[in-house]
């Protein structure tokens, strides 16, 4: 009996030390100087800001537009690029959805995501961490993960343009949900 306890414990201390060698997708390598972080089944909200000290700063009156929009990666390759017909007001929302020019999903890691406007390029670092493997138990998903909570404010330049992120929507974290519908009938 003591034997298989000390193997049982063994076979524990061997698979925690397994688990934390293979970082379970938690640490992404180089970090920008300041991102924000959202968890890969939020849908990304994003808007162009352009504050009232920047037009004093930069000592123009002209409005500027939002001609598209990109996700690069860590790495500087283009992931997702939208380009309008026609010019946008700065305060308009997108939404980038963690998918790819061909609709894939993205892996976990940073992204930059950029506004074009007429005044030049407005951007701000992400960083997605997955939604289903978590950092202490690599073997389950849908468990609770220790991972980084989404979040984060990343200061901006006075008189500089800036991107507001926030979560537009989430989708299933798992590939299955499930539901319960009772349907009743009063006399």
């Amino acid at each position: 009996m003591r034997r298989v306890g000390w193997l049982l414990g063994l076979a524990m201390l061997f698979g925690v030390v397994l688990a934390s060698a293979a970082d379970c997708g938690c640490s992404q390598g180089v970090e920008p100087p300041c991102y924000v972080t959202f968890r890969s089944n939020e849908l990304i909200e994003f808007s162009a800001v352009f504050p009232l000290d920047y037009f004093i700063a930069h000592s123009t009156s002209e409005t500027p537009f939002a001609l598209g929009w990109m996700v690069t990666a860590a790495d500087g390759s283009v992931v997702r690029s939208v380009e309008f017909d026609d010019v946008v007001g700065w305060m308009t929302d997108f939404i980038w959805d963690l998918r790819d020019e061909e609709g894939r999903d993205v892996a976990p890691g940073f992204y930059r995501i950029a506004v074009l406007t007429t005044a030049g390029p407005v951007a701000a670092d992400v960083r997605i961490v997955s939604c289903c493997t978590p950092c202490v138990a690599c073997w389950s998903c849908c468990v609770c993960s220790i991972c980084p909570a989404p979040g984060g404010l990343c200061p901006c330049l006075r008189g500089e343009p800036y991107l507001v992120l926030d979560v537009s929507s989430t989708r299933s974290c798992c590939l299955f949900t499930f539901g319960l519908y009772i349907e009743g009938e009063t006399p």
